[in-house]
């Protein structure tokens, strides 16, 4: 009797002792923590929880873990690490703006790591070879960001940046046999510079305004652009359907204009030789879908007859009240001593 009490209290405490863990792992469901100490680090803190077999009364019982949260959490887990960690390989060459190999650039680079299992940064360095060749490997992760460094030069390029993750829609995929060319300038000279910082605003008007980018002047005639804006009247409204048709044209004094490529005035430190237009035009029809009362655009000029070359923002407004006030940014540099050397706006 003494024996069978004994059996039965210890399955008593054996009974409590399940459902006391069961309730509080229900209590504490396991969560991914990050430490704000080291915010670029982050590691999963789970609780697995585990079926338990108790016998009551000569039969076998099975208690079942009373969540799912692991198994989903593994499954997301496996999930972003067959996208996220993909082998890092690069294959790359410097050149500069000759088109010459440049030996000895220390390449810092970094590895961004988002696998589910960890959150994390990893950081290296390679330099380029008498080929100017250089190669990154030995990391896995989404993608693969560097700064070229070296002495006189300066990275013509906005960042570079490249995606090997599997969601991207078009990820970076290396090639040993064709290497990425990374672009460096070979910096000559800087030349004196003229600040480009001219604010103007204006009632609208049929005739044209002549720009003095070099004094921030408003001129009668000449200077180095002209500006010719037309509007229907009325009072513009970004709503349909009373927008308004309006267009403003840009004219270089003898010379041309160019709108480079997104970011490029900020390395560009040389003006083109060529490839420049006689004219820029924006017309802002009420039925487009890409209508505004504004523009803002980047551009290279080249006026008075070559004899000055300048990179610089534009920004332009019209007054949506017929009353009110047409409103002209420009903001940059100027060579006016008919140089095309943009060296002076390299960062240092």
């Amino acid at each position: 009797m003494n024996i069978c009490r004994s059996i039965i209290l210890f399955i008593g405490i054996a009974l409590v002792l399940i459902a006391v863990v069961v309730w509080h792992g229900n209590q504490r469901a396991p969560e991914a923590r990050f430490s704000s100490a080291h915010p670029t680090t982050a590691t999963p803190v789970l609780s697995k929880p585990v079926g338990m077999v108790v016998h009551t009364n000569g039969v076998e019982q099975t208690i079942a873990p009373t969540t799912t949260l692991l198994s989903k959490v593994e499954g997301k887990v496996g999930i972003l690490s067959s996208y996220n960690d993909v082998p890092i390989y690069f294959y790359g060459i410097v050149e500069d703006q000759f088109g010459g190999v440049v030996a000895g650039v220390k390449i810092a680079f970094s590895v961004r790591v988002i696998n589910g299992q960890e959150s994390t940064v990893k950081r290296g360095e390679v330099v380029s070879d008498n080929n100017g060749a250089f190669t990154i490997t030995g990391f896995r992760g989404q993608d693969l960001g560097f700064m070229p460094k070296k002495a006189g030069y300066v990275l013509a390029a906005s960042g570079e940046l490249f995606k090997y993750s599997h969601m991207e829609e078009h990820p970076y995929v290396p090639d040993p046999n064709n290497p990425t060319v990374i672009k460096m300038w070979k910096l000559q000279g800087a030349e004196p510079l003229v600040n480009i910082d001219l604010h103007y605003k204006h009632s609208f008007t049929n005739e044209p305004f002549f720009f003095d980018l070099v004094s921030g002047r408003v001129v009668p005639v000449g200077g180095d652009l002209k500006a010719i804006i037309t509007r229907a009247p009325g009072f513009i409204t970004q709503r349909k359907p009373d927008r308004l048709d309006w267009s403003i044209e840009l004219v270089p004094i003898d010379g041309g204009v160019m709108v480079p490529e997104y970011n490029a005035a900020h390395y560009t430190f040389e003006a083109p030789a060529n490839g420049y237009q006689d004219s820029f035009q924006a017309h802002m029809n009420h039925d487009d879908a890409s209508w505004f009362d504004n523009i803002g655009e980047s551009f290279f000029l080249k006026s008075r007859n070559g004899g000055v070359y300048s990179k610089f923002s534009f920004y332009f407004e019209i007054n949506d009240d017929p009353n009110g006030l047409m409103s002209f940014q420009f903001k940059g540099v100027a060579n006016t001593n008919g140089s095309r050397n943009w060296e002076a706006t390299a960062p240092k």
